[in-house]
C-alpha cells in the first residue's frame, strides 16, 4: 500500500473514530474534507490519526486481548490455559505443533507490521511538517516511537530475528532482510529512550490510555530486564515505582478497575459502556467450554490461600466437571458506563522487575521486599527464598500467579529464563527445544525470499 493511500485510509476513518470514542481521542475534526498530507497540516488532526493507530492496537494484534492476541495465544502457547474448542489454530499454539501456515500466525505478523507501518506512516507526517512544532511534535513522535517499539518488542521474542522497518517505502519494506536479535533489540531501546526524552509527565487525555514519559520509563524497565542489564532495570523501575502520580492498591479485587491507581497504560474499549476484549474473550457459563481456560496445573499451583485464586478465577462446574475460567476482568458486556479497560501496564510489574534485577544484583533484602508486597496483597506470608537462586525462581513463580492471562507473560518468562523446557516438556507432549521461536509465516517467506532461512525445526 502505498503511503498516501493509507493517509487517505485513516482519513476516512477519523469521523468514525471520533464519533464512537470522543472521550478517548478528545480532539476536534476540521469540517473541511480531510485527503494526503493535509492530516499533519495541524496537531488536532494529527492526534486523530495517532489515536486511529491506538484504536488499532485495541482492535487486533499483540495487545488486543482477542482469540488472535498474545494474552490467548502464548498462554496456550505456555502452561497456562487449555483448549476445548475446535479451532486448529488455536490447538496448534496449545498442543505445539504449530505450523507455518497458521492463519492466526501469519495475522499476528500481518496485523504487527500494518500497525509499524502506520507508527512510520505518522513519524514521517510529523517530522515533515512545518506545521507541528514543539510540545505536539514532541509528543507525536514520542507516542509513535514507543508504539513501533512496543510491536517489536513482542516480534523479536516469538520470532527472532525480524526485519526492523523504520520506512513507507513500499519497495524497501517488500524486500527487507532479517535484523539480527540484538540489533532489533538495540533499535527497540533507542526507539524507547527518544521517546522517553520528549514525552512529557502528564498524559494527553483525562485517562491513561495513551503514553507518558512513565509509560515509556516502565517499557524501558522490561526491556533492561529482558536484555540483563539489571542496573538500569532497577533504576527504572525505580522511576516509576516512586512516581506520585501512581499508587498501590491494596485490595485485589480493585486492580483491574479502569480507576486503580496502579495503572501505568491501559486501551480504552472504544465505545461508551463497553468493557474490554478480554472479558469477552474468556468468559463461559458453562461446559466443556468452547474457548480457552486456565489449566489445572496452573491452578493447583497456587497456594491455598492465595486471595488471587478465589477472586482473579472463577470455578465453573458441570456435570460433575470443573473449569477454571480467567476473572480479572468481569464485566464481558455493556454497563451504563465502561468499568474495565485492557491493562498493559501496572505498577506489579515494576515492583517484580525491580525484585529481579535486585536478586541478580544481591541485594537480598530489597529483593524480597518487592517480592513480598505482591505476595502479601494476594493474602500470602512473606517469601522463604533467601540466597539470589531460591529468589529467583520464587519471583518467576510470583510472575506467573500474578501476571496469568496478561499479554504473554508467562511465555516471555520462561524463554527469556531459560525455563520453557523445564516447565513445558512435562505438560505438552508436542515440545521440541525449536519450540522456542514461532515459525516465520509461510506466505511470508514465499513473498520474500530475503526472510530465508525460516526459524529452525519448522
Amino acid at each position: 500500500m502505498k503511503t498516501e493511500t493509507f493517509k487517505f485510509i485513516v482519513v476516512l476513518l477519523l469521523p468514525i473514530l471520533l464519533f464512537s470514542c470522543e472521550s478517548f481521542i478528545e480532539v476536534d475534526l476540521p469540517q473541511s474534507q480531510l485527503t494526503g498530507t493535509t492530516v499533519f497540516e495541524n496537531a488536532s488532526t494529527a492526534n486523530a490519526a495517532l489515536s486511529d493507530i491506538y484504536a488499532k492496537l485495541r482492535e487486533s494484534g499483540v495487545a488486543s486481548g482477542t482469540t488472535a492476541s498474545a494474552t490467548l495465544l502464548l498462554g496456550s502457547y505456555a502452561d497456562d490455559m487449555e483448549f476445548y474448542g475446535n479451532n486448529n489454530n488455536i490447538e496448534q499454539f496449545n498442543k505445539h505443533t504449530l505450523l507455518a501456515s497458521n492463519t492466526m500466525l501469519t495475522s499476528f505478523w500481518n496485523v504487527s507490521y500494518a500497525q509499524i507501518y502506520a507508527t512510520n506512516a505518522l513519524l514521517e507526517g510529523v517530522q515533515n511538517s512545518t506545521a507541528i512544532t514543539g510540545e505536539d511534535r514532541n509528543r507525536l513522535i514520542g507516542e509513535a516511537l514507543f508504539i513501533r517499539a512496543y510491536i517489536y518488542f513482542y516480534m523479536v521474542n516469538l520470532f527472532g530475528d525480524v526485519p526492523y522497518i523504520i520506512t513507507t517505502d513500499y519497495n524497501q519494506n517488500a524486500v527487507a532482510f532479517k535484523t539480527p536479535q540484538a540489533q532489533v533489540w538495540q533499535f527497540i531501546s533507542n526507539d524507547l529512550v527518544k521517546a522517553e526524552s520528549l514525552l512529557p509527565k502528564s498524559y494527553p487525555t483525562s485517562e491513561r490510555v495513551r503514553t507518558n514519559k512513565a509509560v515509556v520509563t516502565a517499557m524501558l524497565a522490561r526491556v533492561y530486564l529482558y536484555i540483563g542489564n539489571w542496573t538500569e532495570a532497577e533504576n527504572h523501575a525505580v522511576a516509576v515505582i516512586d512516581n506520585p502520580d501512581y499508587s498501590w492498591e491494596l485490595n485485589p479485587e480493585l486492580v483491574f478497575l479502569k480507576n486503580s491507581p496502579s495503572i501505568i497504560w491501559s486501551l480504552h474499549p472504544g465505545i461508551a459502556g463497553l468493557n474490554t476484549n478480554d472479558a469477552r474473550t474468556f468468559a463461559f457459563s458453562s461446559g466443556p467450554p468452547s474457548k480457552s481456560t486456565l489449566s489445572i496445573n496452573l491452578y493447583n499451583a497456587f497456594e491455598p490461600s492465595d486471595l488471587r485464586k478465589t477472586l482473579w478465577i472463577k470455578t465453573v462446574i458441570n456435570d460433575l466437571n470443573t473449569w477454571y475460567q480467567p476473572y480479572k476482568y468481569k464485566k464481558n458486556t455493556v454497563t451504563p458506563q465502561a468499568e474495565e479497560y485492557t491493562i498493559l501496564f501496572r505498577l506489579a510489574e515494576q515492583y517484580l522487575i525491580r525484585a529481579e534485577a535486585r536478586a541478580h544484583l544481591g541485594n537480598i533484602s530489597g529483593a524480597q521486599d518487592d517480592l513480598n508486597k505482591i505476595r502479601n496483597r494476594a493474602g500470602l506470608n512473606n517469601t522463604s527464598a533467601n540466597t539470589p537462586e531460591s529468589l529467583l525462581t520464587a519471583i518467576l513463580n510470583e510472575r506467573r500467579f500474578e501476571f496469568f492471562t496478561e499479554q504473554g507473560h508467562r511465555w516471555l518468562d520462561l524463554k527469556r529464563t531459560g525455563n520453557a523446557a523445564n516447565a513445558l516438556s512435562p505438560v505438552k507432549l508436542g515440545w521440541k527445544s525449536t519450540d522456542i521461536l514461532l515459525p516465520l509465516p509461510e506466505k511470508e517467506l514465499i513473498l520474500n525470499n530475503n526472510l530465508l532461512p525460516q526459524n529452525p525445526g519448522y
